[in-house]
């Protein structure tokens, strides 16, 4: 068994807080106000809170569904279309899908 992706951030100050199911105070609102410092804190709770789930016991850990953090990786698809910058990097959060490296590769 391969193990677990890790998160990885260059964000300066970002930190995990609180417990899962908890909002990081301004996360939701990063987003809504372009505030990319809020925003990519919140997306490192995001990917801890994922990664902590899919790899508490060794079923889950070895479930392909965890590979890709799709919920976050979508809202994070949304704020690099709208301009904020990501300055997180995570195996869960793979680069190429969230700046469309592929886009126009493939004839369709």
């Amino acid at each position: 068994m391969s193990s677990p992706p890790e998160v990885r951030t260059t964000t300066r100050g970002a930190r995990r807080t609180g417990l899962p199911g908890s909002v990081r105070p301004g996360g939701r609102v990063g987003y809504l106000r372009r505030e990319a410092e809020q925003f990519n804190a919140a997306l490192v709770d995001a990917l801890t809170w994922h990664e902590e789930y899919w790899t508490a016991d060794e079923d889950r850990a070895g479930d392909p569904e965890g590979r890709v953090a799709l919920g976050p990786l979508a809202i994070a698809c949304l704020a690099h279309d709208g301009g904020i910058p990501i300055e997180v990097e995570s195996d869960y959060l793979p680069k190429h899908l969230l700046q469309r490296g592929w886009l126009g590769e493939f004839e369709i």
